[in-house]
């Protein structure tokens, strides 16, 4: 089960569309006329007006909750009744007045609810975190009621997807039909390219580790778990098993330990040198964020964290049975590049205490 819970301003309008007598059928109510929709608009609205004080912009509560194909056959009108209160009531919407309208449009079922959010007591009943809570309740109930969880975005209609939601539902295809021909990330990177959809790693200088991926197309950005929990970077690369070419894998920074031409290379040392090469790219503050004198977001405090691109992670990796070998054998100078830096030599010198 899934619930989409809205917050709207026209009371006619959500009622004329959730009880259209065609498409829909009242199996459920309270504290509302019935006559028709007109009546029930008009008893909703004249409660949401004759709240005390300040008025709700937007005094409507229109939720609807959708069941997975498997649970057609268990959903009667009368436990979708007690479903629908069960959501009411773990979301706080009680003591109020609302419809429940069963839709036969589609092909799995599914159920909508109008609710007032001014109580019977002229009380506004509180939305705080309500799209986290949804989630929540709606997990719970159907674990409770032995429902099967849908996979809702196969049942999204593309063709009804505008700006954002339409790019972020094409890059979501886009990996989906990709992944199964993916052996790596960088497989991935340019099946996704040749359909003009880029590919940035989060990279954080300071711990040594990747810590993120989003995907871009038509300028427009979205991390990896907001497409979708299963595209985040850390399940992804659990699923291309830490490898980001065929033959390359992660190495993990060794905070610490110069190189000394018999164990392979730290990460701390590839980021040194990538960087100086200029291989990352720089995250830029986000628009409106508030930026220090350095031009760094005040949320992010200069973190040190980069966007980098496939290519720049290429030379973060190891290959095996590949290290560099210092040119010095022995690994005791710095010529190399992998052995002990200016600051960690100074780090034994004794310091002189200021007075």
């Amino acid at each position: 089960m899934m619930g989409d819970l809205k917050k709207r301003s026209n009371f006619a309008r959500v009622v004329n569309y959730v009880n259209n007598p065609k498409k829909a059928r009242l199996i459920d109510s309270k504290d509302v006329r019935l006559d028709d929709n007109t009546t029930i608009a008009k008893s909703m609205q004249g409660q949401a007006d004759d709240k005390p004080g300040r008025k709700l912009k937007n005094p409507v509560y229109h939720i609807s909750l959708d069941f997975a194909h498997e649970d057609a056959p268990k959903l009667t009108d009368a436990l979708m009744v007690e479903i629908a209160r069960e959501y009411m009531r773990r979301m706080g919407i009680t003591n109020t007045q609302y419809i429940v309208c069963r839709h036969t449009d589609r092909e799995h079922q599914h159920l909508h609810i109008v609710a007032n959010r001014v109580d019977n007591d002229g009380n506004t009943i509180s939305d705080s975190n309500d799209n986290v809570r949804n989630v929540k309740v709606c997990k719970a109930l159907t674990r409770e009621y032995g429902l099967h969880f849908s996979n809702g975005k196969m049942n999204v209609k593309r063709d009804r997807l505008r700006g954002k939601d339409k790019v972020k539902y094409q890059i979501y295809d886009a990996v989906k039909a990709a992944l199964p021909h993916c052996n790596c990330w960088s497989d991935l990177c340019d099946r996704l390219a040749k359909q003009g959809i880029g590919v940035n790693f989060k990279y954080n200088r300071n711990e040594g580790k990747i810590i993120g991926v989003s995907f871009t197309k038509n300028e427009i950005s979205f991390s990896g778990s907001r497409i979708d929990r299963s595209m985040s970077f850390y399940k992804l690369d659990k699923l291309f098993g830490s490898h980001i070419a065929e033959g390359m894998e992660w190495q993990p920074r060794v905070p610490d330990n110069g190189f000394d031409g018999r164990t392979s290379p730290t990460m701390q040392g590839m980021a040194k040198e990538s960087h100086a090469a200029g291989t990352f790219i720089e995250q830029p503050p986000s628009a409106g964020a508030e930026t220090d004198s350095n031009g760094c977001s005040l949320a992010e405090s200069c973190s040190n964290i980069v966007q980098v691109t496939i290519g720049a992670l290429m030379e973060l990796c190891v290959q095996p049975h590949q290290a560099k070998v210092s040119s010095g054998g022995g690994g005791g100078g710095n010529e190399s590049g992998w052995g002990e830096n200016d600051n960690n030599k100074n780090r034994h010198k004794p310091r002189k205490m200021r007075r």
